[in-house]
């Protein structure tokens, strides 16, 4: 049976942005979308990221549901060998999400494998531990004095388009961070060129920083042609706006 629903243009990536609940009601809201599965994750995480996982679960399954013309219990989602989230019925849409303290992002295209990562920066205990994990000897050799701030704030850049790119690429932080060459600068936002990353050689990447304020860095990477990356609001466990609509099959969850 098909049933109406609303597809993303292509070209462009969504990147949806949403606060940890702050009301009870926002955190019930959330908690009525996971599934048992989800449920059951949730609950075996530290208590102290309970809530921005329940935001951030329960956003991927709005946000895909807007995308697809679904009802949120009609989404079913498979996961491949590091975790990264696929919607069951529709392989075309590209779904990645990531929560730090505070903040989940949670990103949807049709162009091509896409990830998504948010960190809080923290105070470092062993930033040149750090340092080595994250830079290739390319990036280490140019790296200027004065991205060495008091929070280290240019690693914490680096890491995110990092792991925004293995995140599309499925592997996450299973795959090797020093693979991946980017040149963010100071920014917080904008384009960022990928220099190197693994996969076939003159692949297409979109990488773009995405500002969700001063305390966070976040990045979004797309394997693919991508125009336009748009940055979105949505409340916990509310129901975004969808794009415009067409016609087209939904399957269900099992």
């Amino acid at each position: 049976m098909s049933a109406p629903r609303h597809g993303l243009p292509r070209g462009e990536t969504h990147v949806w942005v949403v606060r940890e609940p702050e009301r009870p009601e926002e955190l019930r809201r959330c908690l009525e979308l996971l599934s048992p599965e989800e449920e059951r994750r949730r609950r075996v995480v530290v208590p102290s990221q309970r809530a921005v996982y329940a935001a951030a679960h329960a956003a991927l399954r709005l946000v895909t549901a807007a995308c697809r013309g679904c009802e949120p219990a009609d989404v079913a989602f498979r996961r491949g060998a590091f975790g990264k989230p696929y919607v069951a019925g529709d392989p075309g849409l590209r779904v990645s999400l990531s929560h730090t303290e505070g903040l989940a992002l949670v990103a949807v295209g049709r162009d091509g494998p896409t990830g998504v990562d948010v960190e809080r920066i923290v105070p470092l205990r062993d930033p040149d531990g750090l340092r080595r994990q994250t830079l290739s000897a390319w990036e280490a050799d140019r790296w200027p004095a004065h991205r060495d701030d008091t929070l280290h704030s240019g690693l914490f850049t680096h890491w995110t388009c990092k792991e925004a790119v293995l995140k599309a690429l499925g592997t996450g932080l299973a795959g090797d961070l020093t693979a991946v060459r980017v040149t963010p600068g100071s920014r917080r936002s904008g384009p960022v060129r990928v220099h190197a990353a693994p996969g076939p050689a003159g692949r297409s990447w979109r990488l773009e920083l995405v500002d969700v304020g001063p305390r966070y860095r976040a990045a979004v990477a797309v394997a693919g042609d991508v125009e336009v990356v748009r940055i979105r609001r949505l409340a916990p466990g509310a129901r975004p706006e969808p794009p415009p609509a067409r016609t087209v099959p939904c399957a269900t969850a099992p």
